[in-house]
C-alpha cells in the first residue's frame, strides 16, 4: 500500500444528532494528510463526495430522516469507479454508521460479489424498521443490505456470509449468518480475528468499516455513542494493523466521529495517530 485516496462524506442523515457530518473537515484540520505523508505515503484528498439531492431531516417513524440516507447512498455508489480506485487505498472519513450501506454496494459493483464486509463496532446494526417507532439508519446500516432488498435499498445478492462483524458489546440472537467475534473475545486475544481473515479466500477484497465507538470512551469521547466496554489503544493498533497489513483490504471508512464533542481535537489527533500506526509501512520505490 502506497498510494491513499481521501473522501469525506459529510452526512448525519442517519443519525438523531448532529456531529457526525462535520467529522471530515475536523479530521483534516487535526492534520491526517500530513500525518500519513510522514510515513511515507503518496496521499491525494480529493474532498467530499456530491450529494445529488437536498437532505431533508425529520422524526416521522419508521426511518428518520427518509429519504436522506438512501440519497446518501445511491450518491456514494453512482460515484463508484472514481471512488474505489484499482491503484490505491480508499481511506473515507465519515459520516454516521449507515454510509456502510452505500459504501459496500459500490465497494462491489467495482470488485465484484467476492467481497468481504468487516465491521469494525461495539454495535451490531440490524435493528429493522417498525412503524411504532421512528429510529436512525445508523443503527440499520445491515439490516438494509442483507433484508431491505427492493423496498428500502437495490435488490441484491448480499448475505451474511459477506459480512463479519468484530467487536460488539453484546451479540444479538439474530446474526443472519454473519461471522461476529465479541468485544470480549476480542480483548482476550486476537487470534479470532487472524483465524477469521484466514477463513477468506485469497481473492477476497475487503472493505473495513471502522465505528469509533470501538474505542473505550477513555480515549475516544468523541465517538457519538461513546463506549464504556471499549477497546484500548494498544489492543486497537494491534488488530487494525493485522488486518490494515492483509493485502486483500482495499478501503477503510471511520464513521461515528462526533465534531461536537467538547474534545474532539484531543480525540481527532488520537484517531489520526492509530489510523497512520496501524496502516502498513509503504514500499519504498
Amino acid at each position: 500500500m502506497k498510494n491513499i485516496y481521501i473522501y469525506g462524506i459529510p452526512t448525519h442523515a442517519g443519525a438523531l444528532f448532529e456531529g457526525t457530518e462535520q467529522a471530515p473537515k475536523l479530521i483534516r484540520e487535526a492534520g491526517l494528510v500530513s500525518q500519513l505523508k510522514e510515513k511515507g505515503f503518496s496521499v491525494v484528498d480529493f474532498g467530499d463526495i456530491e450529494l445529488k439531492d437536498e437532505l431533508v431531516r425529520h422524526n416521522v417513524p419508521p426511518v428518520r430522516n427518509w429519504p436522506s440516507p438512501r440519497i446518501v447512498w445511491e450518491s456514494i455508489e453512482d460515484q463508484a469507479e472514481k471512488i474505489f480506485s484499482k491503484t490505491g487505498f480508499t481511506l473515507f472519513l465519515g459520516g454516521d454508521c449507515s454510509i456502510e450501506v452505500g459504501t459496500f454496494s459500490a465497494f462491489r459493483k467495482v470488485y465484484g460479489k467476492n467481497t468481504q464486509l468487516l465491521v469494525l463496532d461495539g454495535h451490531v446494526d440490524t435493528m429493522e424498521p417498525s412503524g411504532n417507532q421512528c429510529i436512525g439508519a445508523a443503527g440499520m446500516g445491515l439490516w438494509f443490505l442483507l433484508e431491505g432488498k427492493s423496498i428500502w435499498w437495490k435488490e441484491s445478492t448480499v448475505t451474511g456470509k459477506s459480512i463479519s462483524v468484530i467487536g460488539p458489546n453484546q451479540i444479538p440472537e439474530q446474526t443472519f449468518g454473519m461471522s461476529i467475534i465479541s468485544m470480549d473475545q476480542v480483548k482476550n486475544s486476537i487470534n479470532e480475528v487472524k483465524q477469521l481473515l484466514a477463513s477468506l479466500s485469497s481473492d477476497t477484497k475487503i472493505l473495513v468499516h471502522f465505528d469509533v465507538d470501538l474505542l473505550h470512551e477513555m480515549i475516544m469521547p468523541a465517538a457519538y455513542a461513546p463506549n464504556q466496554d471499549g477497546l484500548g489503544y494498544q489492543t486497537a493498533k494491534e488488530m487494525l494493523s493485522l488486518i490494515l497489513s492483509d493485502s486483500r483490504v482495499k478501503g477503510l471508512e471511520i464513521t461515528e466521529f462526533s465534531a461536537v464533542k467538547e474534545q474532539a481535537n484531543e480525540s481527532a489527533k488520537i484517531l489520526i495517530d492509530l489510523i497512520a500506526n496501524s496502516l502498513p509501512k509503504p514500499e519504498k520505490g
